[in-house]
């Protein structure tokens, strides 16, 4: 099984003093970051339509062919078109696979969030796997309302061999369940969401859970980024899947 292990995003100024070094610049932040993990997750895809320069810059930053960027898709295609997509967007949506095909080996899954007012619908699912298939690559679902919690739901992912995103969180329920090859694990903080620290105990047991899905490759990712809490359950983290 190989283990992927970070944060949420790396460009915390309140992480100064607690992670990064007190006088670090901006740009020095993801150097110093890989030289920690080996994986991050990166929210600003999800807002933001990125020129493939920026993708090519990050992976010149890095310089590591095992490390690995997990891009979220942009909310037009899940809040806005609610995986219901026009024409033109199918343009979109290429050319913003495209752009993160620039990453190529540093390339991880393509995590899918889709907005907790959206209930399950499982013709429309379908209809959207069936596009993204094409691109052949790994793609994660992150379901924000308990309706897409159900094996016909599940039964569609494995088909389409897309991970069911594990996401721990005290707003939105989940499962422990794996649905393709690789599982994909958010830890978003609680009781209270992105500012609560997880406890050594806590995530013993979550990393036995984990195991027993025996995935062949499992990535994890802390979003409590309050405080630097991410960074200390993601060392811990990678303490005990290490073993």
């Amino acid at each position: 099984m190989k283990v992927f292990i970070g944060t949420s995003g790396w460009q915390y100024w309140h992480w100064k003093g607690i992670f990064y070094p007190e006088n670090i610049k901006s740009d020095e932040m993801l150097k110093f970051y890989a030289e920690n993990f080996n994986t991050v997750e990166i929210n600003t895809t999800f807002y933001h339509f990125q020129k493939t320069k920026t993708f090519l810059k990050w992976k010149d930053i890095v310089r590591n062919k095992n490390f690995i960027f997990s891009l979220k898709l942009h909310r037009l295609f899940t809040h806005f078109r609610r995986l219901k997509l026009k024409k033109d967007d199918l343009k979109i949506l290429k050319e913003t696979v495209n752009s993160f095909k620039e990453l190529k080996e540093n390339l991880g899954p393509i995590i899918i969030q889709l907005p907790p007012s959206l209930k399950a619908d499982l013709k429309t699912l379908q209809k959207f796997l069936d596009i993204l298939k094409k691109f052949n690559l790994k793609f994660a679902l992150e379901f924000r309302n308990k309706s897409w919690l159900k094996p016909s739901v599940y039964r569609i992912l494995k088909k389409y061999k897309v991970s069911f995103v594990i996401s721990d969180s005290p707003r939105w329920p989940t499962e422990i369940i794996k649905t393709s090859s690789f599982v994909y694990v958010r830890f978003h903080g609680k009781p209270k969401i992105f500012a609560s620290l997880y406890k050594d105990n806590e995530l013993e047991e979550w990393s036995k859970n984990l195991k027993k899905l025996k995935p062949k490759e499992l990535y994890i990712y802390f979003n409590n980024d309050f405080s630097g809490y991410a960074v200390q359950n993601a060392l811990y983290m990678k303490k005990l899947l290490k073993s």
